[in-house]
């Protein structure tokens, strides 16, 4: 993966004001400081290199926003600690490990995801995306129905992640509905969400590079 191309996608989706952490999942050179050690005990090796992965691509991320690179705790509902006044969000495939942080003042929460182009099976296609979502796609020629359904199922995690510390909510797929326009999306709520009201929209962009798909979401309001 160009590192430098990945980053100016991010920069292009959350703007300047971005620490951008880069990690390989499969390393086992990645450190976990004392508190995340705690968290990882009972952790298979694999899921335990994909979670060191995620702490020292954060602390990279940390630095380049002047920050400490401090331990990232893990809270029991298992979203990462982040020190007080930053945002972030971390997020990994089978081989790339990616984090943003920003500081608070410019935006109140982010989420990103980055999906590999394996196909969704097609069982899965009505579980990820709403009748509206699928009669779309299903007007795409076969070709690009299996890597738009990637990307719309990338954009709801990533809207997913964004809102989870504002609201506290869990919720599944069709929860929201995607409007995309060129390399940026509206993700509206089909139903009342903690503070968000059935209509209400957060929004973000998205880019593919090579065999990937990412997304970014972020909030803004207060």
């Amino acid at each position: 993966m160009n590192q430098k191309r990945v980053r100016q996608g991010l920069q292009d989706i959350f703007g300047p004001h971005v620490g951008i952490g880069f990690a390989d999942p499969a390393s086992e050179n990645n450190e976990l400081l004392q508190a995340e050690r705690d968290a990882a005990m009972s952790m298979v090796p694999k899921r335990m290199r994909e979670f060191a992965a995620g702490r020292a691509a954060a602390r990279d991320a940390l630095q380049e926003i002047k920050h400490a690179p401090v331990a990232i705790p893990r809270a029991q509902d298992r979203a990462p600690v982040w020190p007080a006044g930053v945002v972030g969000s971390i997020t990994h495939c089978h081989t790339a490990c990616l984090t943003v942080v920003s500081h608070i003042e410019h935006w109140r929460s982010i989420g990103l995801d980055i999906e590999d182009d394996a196909p969704l099976h097609r069982e899965a296609w009505p579980i990820v995306l709403t009748e509206a979502e699928l009669r779309s796609v299903q007007k795409l020629p076969r070709w690009r129905r299996a890597r738009r359904i990637k990307l719309l199922f990338s954009v709801k995690e990533a809207v997913y992640k964004a809102q989870y510390p504002v609201t506290g909510e869990i919720f599944d797929f069709h929860t929201l509905e995607t409007h995309l326009e060129n390399n940026r999306f509206l993700a509206s709520f089909t139903r009342d969400v903690g503070r968000y009201q059935k209509g209400m929209s957060i929004g973000g962009g998205f880019f593919e590079i090579d065999k990937y798909v990412i997304s970014g979401a972020q909030i803004v309001d207060r």
